[in-house]
């Protein structure tokens, strides 16, 4: 008999309790959590094991077992949480389900308890025990200890009415163990067919960290009763490749510590092996940058990606290295031109970073496994794209060591003084000296590594080139009428964060409020990233909090400001880019953004000091640049001199884009290639 016909050979058995184990990757975990259920003292139930199409010897470590009760089925491919379970709950007999995932296990008492209480109480939807979990924050008490959360009695979760529903015998308030989560799966047990019964979503209609949460909030909407068993009797295991850690991040290490196993959308794609193409709708928590990548990418599809490529003169073979950064759709625009393009991905991503597999299609990874080398010979690139930020730095060092031979271009964003914190300064200086080319995002950069490192820089083999442009696609006429025009008051617009370092702005919104300026911040969770300006302008009618807006919308929604927020920092490096810190050489993504939108950039006047954006700002005229906050104000209360700003803004919109930058970067990519490597 296989393992994946197990639960439909023979005559079909019936059992009190069905065990639920979805699991991927996760063999190492598995005698634990399957030797805690062969040790109930209750005996009258089934496992059934969902392989999610793990990688590892999960199938083998399941055969050791010769139990009629344990049913194995293994699915092709990993199809996501929530298929998994309703994969399972449909091959359910019992008369009651509970959860145990493969890095979690039971205490012996856990299945009768719970079905000492359900057998009891035939109007409670579902039983939970207390969970612990392990935590190295305080030695005297290596167990922490929940009975049942705050989230789901808090009124940010349900309401009065549902509150009444849960048992707050006992409760014991402490840290979510998951994002927010209400229960983890493996506390509860509960009745497989009832009227209350919530489908689990699968990945095809959304991914989230919240999963949980929202399933359980959801049933208690609808009149599910939940009671506690009085006894703590699960184990929640605590690693770095739960999926809650790899979609948000909560829990997981520190986002700047390069020794994590990374989180967000991009290793979510590369940890359960997401097929290259296939865009996800994303809803991740605190970290987390939700988007729906259908509605991002769907244009795409029709305009970009999907339509044939333009045969080059020469064709180009190039392998990507590294990660996108923001606006990594732009890689199309070398597919579009007739080029091949393959990637080889960092996996320590963070939430805003974009690697392979990539959403959308034209780009075929060859992934750091197996015999790497043999295959980037095989596809023989031209050269290497090396790129984008201090993350990928060991990445790049590692592949130049490997392939010495192979030109590589390496295109470095931020930052300098990551990299050196990072102890990733002696990587970056490697790389700079031997790379066939380099190309930095501004002057002030290029002038900087002139001045902090020797032998680097070579004037031949460097271009000036920002490191994230949008691509062209979003760069439409669909323009709105100015907000201002309406009202007669300046709106001006953040996508992104706000971060501002200036003596003017100690408490943002009420120094804006009082001279009349309105602020419209676009991105939930950048919303949570600018606290500072929230609180402070809480209630204010300046102050307008929108959801992200995507793309292919950026020129309809974010044109009926006056202009747009970039960082805001007052410089001291007196002209000495030794002395600039990164605020002084960074151009932030979004400026990308708000010149598909044809918006002018608010600039703090740092004159006597380099500082990229005020230059850039000022080498095209769409600067705002201020003194101060009345200053700022009366700028943008010029009606006449804010026309011209923006129609300049708008008129130096295609040198923004990367498609527009594309056959410079080709034409100094062949150069240097000819050259060969350094």
């Amino acid at each position: 008999m296989s393992r994946e016909d197990a639960a439909a050979q023979g005559t079909p058995r019936t059992a009190k309790v069905s065990v639920l184990m979805p699991t991927y990757r996760q063999a190492h975990f598995l005698p634990r959590a399957v030797g805690s259920l062969l040790d109930q003292t209750l005996q009258d139930w089934e496992l059934i094991v969902v392989d999610d199409g793990s990688t590892d010897d999960t199938a083998d470590v399941i055969a050791q077992w010769d139990d009629p009760r344990i049913k194995y089925h293994r699915l092709v491919r990993n199809e996501g949480l929530g298929y998994a379970l309703g994969y399972a709950l449909r091959a359910a007999v019992g008369t009651y389900v509970a959860y145990l995932p493969s890095d979690d296990h039971y205490d012996p008492h856990h299945l009768a308890n719970a079905v000492a209480v359900l057998d009891r109480e035939p109007d409670c939807y579902a039983a939970y025990g207390g969970l612990r979990w392990w935590t190295t924050t305080d030695a005297s008490k290596p167990f922490r200890v929940r009975v049942t959360s705050a989230s789901l009695c808090g009124d940010d979760v349900v309401g009065a009415e549902e509150r009444a529903l849960l048992d707050l015998t006992e409760p014991l308030p402490s840290d979510d163990v998951r994002n927010g989560n209400v229960f983890a799966l493996v506390q509860v047990v509960h009745r497989r067919d009832h009227e209350a019964a919530v489908r689990w979503p699968t990945r095809s209609e959304m991914v989230s960290d919240r999963l949980e949460r929202d399933h359980w909030r959801e049933l208690a909407r609808r009149g599910a009763r939940f009671r506690y068993t009085g006894e703590v009797s699960c184990e929640w295991g605590d690693h770095p490749e739960q999926r809650h850690k790899i979609i948000g991040g909560r829990g997981a290490v520190h986002p700047t510590d390069p020794t994590g196993r990374g989180y967000g959308l991009s290793r979510y794609r590369q940890f359960y092996g997401i097929e290259p193409g296939r865009p996800l709708n994303w809803r991740a928590g605190f970290w987390g940058l939700p988007h729906d990548q259908r509605e991002r990418y769907g244009p795409l599809r029709a305009t970009g990606a999907g339509r044939s490529a333009v045969s080059a003169d020469e064709p180009l073979r190039i392998l990507v290295v590294g990660e996108l950064g923001f606006n990594p759709e732009r890689i199309l625009a070398l597919v579009e031109a007739g080029h091949s393009v393959r990637g080889s991905w960092i996996t320590r991503t963070q939430a805003w970073q974009t690697v392979g597999p990539l959403p959308f299609p034209g780009v075929e990874d060859i992934p750091f496994e197996g015999d790497w080398t043999r295959r980037v010979r095989e596809y023989a690139p031209h050269f290497i794209y090396a790129l984008l930020n201090w993350q990928a730095l060991s990445t790049i060092g590692r592949v130049l060591d490997e392939v010495p031979d192979i030109p590589m271009v390496f295109h470095f964003k931020e930052g300098p003084h990551l990299a050196a914190e990072m102890g990733l300064w002696p990587v970056m200086v490697k790389v700079l000296r031997h790379s066939a080319g380099v190309i930095f995002i501004n002057q002030e950069c290029r002038e900087f590594f002139e001045r902090s490192t020797k032998g680097c820089v070579d004037d031949d083999r460097v271009l000036i080139l920002d490191g994230d442009l949008p691509k062209a696609d979003w760069m439409s006429d669909d323009w709105s009428p100015k907000l201002s025009a309406l009202d007669g008051e300046p709106h001006t617009v953040c996508v992104g964060r706000i971060r501002v370092e200036s003596r003017s702005f100690l408490e943002p919104m009420p120094v804006l409020e009082k001279a009349g300026v309105h602020v419209h911040v676009y991105g939930e969770t950048y919303q949570k990233w600018s606290q500072d300006w929230i609180e402070t302008g809480r209630g204010s009618r300046f102050l307008h909090l929108h959801p992200n807006v995507e793309p292919a919308n950026w020129v309809r929604e974010l044109s009926r400001y006056d202009a747009a927020w970039p960082h805001i920092h007052e410089s001291s490096n007196q002209g000495d880019l030794r002395r600039a810190h990164w605020d002084d050489l960074n151009l932030p993504a979004r400026l990308g953004t708000y010149a598909v939108a044809g918006l002018p950039w608010i600039v703090r006047d740092n004159s006597g000091h380099r500082v990229a954006v005020q230059s850039l700002a000022e080498r095209h005229g769409l600067g705002v640049v201020f003194n101060d906050i009345d200053d700022l104000a009366e700028r943008l209360r010029d009606t006449t001199a804010m026309a011209g700003l923006t129609a300049r803004a708008r008129a130096a919109r295609p040198q923004f884009s990367f498609d527009d930058q594309l056959p410079v970067l080709l034409a100094f990519c062949r150069r240097v290639v000819e050259m060969g490597p350094r």
